[in-house]
Parts: structure tokens; C-alpha cells; sequence
């Protein structure tokens, strides 16, 4: 009996260690100890907590250096959670980095999750030494390289249900010929090695240079991703080897250098629309809808049942750069471009309305009979070579 006592008291003494407590920020869950800012709950929660932030605007920076999952508590007739800068201004992290963001994830050494929040980069400011710019003068003088909603470093993360928004900052000066400098401002971004990276049914809109951003595999599921600036070089997602890139709604501004997606994952039903190119990849590219992209597909080989339509001829955007010759201001839109190599694998594509259906054909290689073309000025072209 005696035996048996102490193995119920150790059972319960182990499950009780592992259970995961809940932090509260905000009064909006009655009889619980609450925290005035999400700063002080991320300080008092343990690894594996869960913070529930009430409704309401907080303006705050966030740093998170262990595991916890931070949520917005949806309370009926109240907006949501908004996370803002701070009006004494951002702060470097790391220090001296040059990168801003509003939540920063550093080394967690755990799963973190946000979820069911709004980060808000409107108006932002940063804080350079003593002296506090507003983020496009410190884009412009070189202080600001990075401006990210939220920003992972070696981190497991999950960002589920999240707005991203306010992060485009231009570069250019006003004296400058336009889209003459990339600009600052990434929605989200994952500075990984073989950390997890998952972002699913989030919103990122207004970025200078990329919407969501893994330097590792990036799960991508069902965001809607755009900008509503538009700068040269922007992309809407980029991601590493082994990515998969699903469901997703990318729109952008056919400013030079753009593109909608570019991973050598697996790219699967997404609506890309409005880039200088839609996808570039030399992964799978599978079952997309690719609207109004100057190029549809660059580099990828392995394009299977993909929509591809565009008008014939575009501006070209160097010519707001540099002043093109007559003649010289429209160049075709093009369905597939291929750089010279195989083609075997490109097949049950249906290509309308473009200037060249299938570009840099490898010379003698003879096209899938599935792919379909339609109003296609020119089917294919050859390589030099």
C-alpha cells in the first residue's frame, strides 16, 4: 500500500511538471492573475507556457527567448489583438544588426506559436543611438537594412492566423528615379538552419522586399500575401529546399525584378498574379493558376497542370529606370521560360494569351503534345546553343 502511494504522489508530481500553465494579459478572463503588457507576461511565463492577450492595441517590442505559444483571446463585439511599434522607437535586435523587428524570436530552444494576433508596422519609428528616425529616412541613410513584423532566429516556429501589415519602407529619394534602390520591410521571416518554419491561414500585406521570408523548409499553407506598394525586387515568398508552398494567394505590383514565388520546394495550387515573374523554382510546380505575370515559370522543369495566362506584350519596367528607344517600351510575356533546359517534364499546361508559350526551348527537344496553347503569339523558341 505504502508502495503504492508513492507511485501515485511521483505520477502526479511528473504530470504535474510537464503541464503547461496558462499567462493571461489583459482582464478579459475572469478569477486569473493578470499582466498589463505581453513584455511582462513573456517575462514571468516558463518554457511551454501559453499566453491569451485580451483584445486591445499593445505597442510594444517583443523578444521571446523560450518556448511559448502567445494567442489573442477572441472576445464577441471587441476587435482583436494589435501588436504596434513603440513611440520611443525600435530598437536594433541583435543590437547593431541594422534589423528592427516588432517580435523577435531568438534561440528559443522550443516551439513558439503565435496565433490569432495583428502586428501592425504603421508608423513605426526606430531608435538609432539617442536619436529616433522615422523608418524611411533610416532606410534611406543606411541605418535600417530590416524592417520585420516578426522575425525568427534558430527557432521552431509556427505563425498561425496572423496579420502582418505596414512593412513596405522606400528607399528612393525623392530626387531618385523610382524603383531605383530595393527597399526595407520583410512580413515574416525565419533565419533557420533545420528549425521547423509553418505559416498558415495569415495575411501579410505592405512590404519593401519580401512578404515571408525561410532561409530553410518552409510550410506555406493557404496566406494571402501582397503588397499594396509595390517596389523593384520585391518577392511575395521565398523559401528553401525542401519547401512546400501551398494554397496561397500572392499578388504584386509588376515592378522590375518581382517575383511571386521562389523555392526549390514543391509548389502546389496557388494563385500567383501580377509579378515581373510568378514563380521561379527548380522544384515541382503543380496544379497554380499564374495570371498577368510577365513570365509565368522561370527555371523549373518539373511543371505539371498549371494555368498560365497573360496579355501578349508588357511595359518593360527598366524602361522607368532608363528611357527605352522607340520600339523598345513593351517586351512578350512569356508562359514558361526554361533557360536552355529540359523540357521532358513540362506537360498539361494550359498557356493563353502570351507572347511566347515556352521560352529557351532546348534545340531539337520537341514539346509535351498535352500542353495546350491558346491566342499564343508565338509558341516556343529555341536556345542559341
Amino acid at each position: 500500500m505504502y508502495m503504492k502511494q508513492v507511485l501515485t504522489g511521483l505520477f502526479l508530481c511528473v504530470c504535474l511538471g510537464v503541464s503547461h500553465a496558462a499567462v493571461t494579459v489583459g482582464a478579459c478572463i475572469p478569477g486569473q492573475h493578470s499582466y498589463p503588457t505581453i513584455t511582462s507576461a513573456i517575462a514571468a511565463a516558463h518554457q511551454g507556457d501559453v499566453i491569451n492577450v485580451c483584445p486591445g492595441t499593445y505597442a510594444e517590442q517583443l523578444t521571446i527567448t523560450k518556448g511559448l505559444t502567445i494567442q489573442g483571446v477572441v472576445v464577441a463585439h471587441k476587435p482583436g489583438v494589435t501588436i504596434t511599434a513603440p513611440a520611443a522607437g525600435l530598437h536594433a535586435l541583435p543590437a547593431g544588426s541594422g534589423s528592427y523587428p516588432q517580435v523577435f524570436v531568438n534561440n528559443a530552444n522550443g516551439q513558439v506559436t503565435l496565433h490569432n494576433l495583428a502586428i501592425s508596422g504603421t508608423g513605426a519609428s526606430v531608435l538609432v543611438g539617442s536619436i529616433v528616425f522615422d523608418t524611411t529616412s533610416a532606410c534611406q541613410i543606411g541605418f535600417l537594412q530590416d524592417f520585420p513584423g516578426i522575425s525568427f532566429v534558430r527557432t521552431h516556429g509556427t505563425v498561425d492566423h496572423v496579420s502582418v501589415s505596414g512593412h513596405f519602407v522606400t528607399s528612393a529619394t525623392p530626387d531618385s528615379g523610382p524603383g531605383e534602390f530595393p527597399d526595407c520591410g520583410t512580413g515574416i521571416e525565419f533565419n533557420n538552419r533545420n528549425e521547423q518554419a509553418v505559416v498558415q491561414e495569415s495575411v501579410v500585406n505592405g512590404f519593401g522586399f519580401v512578404g515571408i521570408l525561410s532561409t530553410g523548409k518552409l510550410d506555406a499553407d493557404h496566406n494571402v500575401v501582397g503588397s499594396s506598394d509595390s517596389g523593384p525586387f520585391q518577392v511575395g515568398i521565398e523559401a528553401g529546399t525542401g519547401s512546400s508552398i501551398t494554397g496561397n494567394a500572392v499578388t504584386g505590383g509588376m515592378t522590375i525584378g518581382s517575383i511571386g514565388i521562389q523555392s526549390a520546394g514543391v509548389i502546389n495550387d496557388n494563385t500567383v498574379q501580377s509579378w515581373s515573374v510568378g514563380v521561379v523554382s527548380t522544384g515541382k510546380i503543380r496544379h497554380n493558376m499564374l495570371l498577368n505575370n510577365m513570365t509565368g515559370i522561370s527555371g523549373a522543369t518539373d511543371t505539371d497542370d498549371n494555368v498560365i495566362s497573360a496579355a501578349a506584350q508588357y511595359p518593360d519596367p527598366q524602361c522607368d529606370i532608363n528611357s527605352c528607344e522607340p520600339g523598345e517600351e513593351n517586351k512578350p510575356s512569356i508562359g514558361i521560360d526554361l533557360r536552355c533546359e529540359d523540357g521532358s517534364m513540362v506537360k498539361n499546361n494550359e498557356i493563353t494569351g502570351v507572347g511566347i508559350g515556352v521560352a529557351e526551348v532546348k534545340k531539337s527537344e520537341i514539346l509535351s503534345t498535352t500542353n495546350l496553347f491558346a491566342n499564343v503569339t508565338t509558341t516556343s523558341t529555341s536556345c542559341a546553343q
